[in-house]
């Protein structure tokens, strides 16, 4: 697509035209593709390893959407340099997330030794005795999805179906919770 016909719908975005919104990004689509792509190989080989670049664009894609209802770019490069930063913060909450997701790994490794046995040491066993004392601690609908998924095994469709959820919310209150254990197991680490 030209540069002319992306400028005319920003154009008529600033305008109030609500269908030109959408327009703009299927029309910018392939080029907003090519800038993921350039910025996930380049700047974020992490993240590249377990999410593919589709799933970038589409994240972007739903947040400029979202940010075109507030922000009107006057320009195609304001445009693209609106676009540039959405792309950022998808790859930067994707690396963050795969973060505290090795780190939960590691919480559940910690209760086993060397040889991926359970360990009997007094000291594991006093730190996961304390781990899930604080379990009880979190919020109800917190508690609620975490011991279903943690203690039970259930899967998380699962779970939002018998709690008549969205799987998106029960994802959401997996990791709200699984944040709050590692954050005080992290903390507790740090004071032993």
């Amino acid at each position: 697509m030209d540069d002319a016909t992306l400028q005319s719908l920003l154009d008529r975005v600033a305008a109030g035209d609500v269908a030109a919104r959408r327009a703009v990004l299927d029309r910018a689509c392939e080029r907003l593709r090519r800038l993921a792509a350039t910025m996930l190989h380049g700047s974020f080989p992490a993240v590249r390893r377990n999410h593919e670049l589709d799933s970038v664009v589409h994240e972007t894609w739903l947040r400029m959407i979202q940010a075109l209802e507030s922000v009107q770019p006057p320009t195609v490069a304001d445009f693209f340099r609106l676009a540039a930063h959405k792309i950022r913060q998808v790859l930067l909450d994707l690396a963050d997330r795969q973060r505290r997701l090795e780190q939960r790994e590691v919480l559940g490794q910690e209760a086993l030794d060397g040889h991926g046995q359970l360990t009997y040491d007094p000291g594991k066993l006093a730190q996961w005795t304390e781990f899930h004392q604080k379990v009880a601690g979190l919020a109800e609908d917190e508690r609620t999805v975490f011991e279903m998924h943690y203690y039970l095994e259930i899967p998380q469709a699962e779970i939002a179906r018998m709690l008549n959820l969205h799987p998106r919310k029960v994802s959401y209150l997996w990791i709200a919770a699984t944040e709050k254990l590692a954050d005080n197991w992290s903390e507790d680490s740090r004071h032993a």
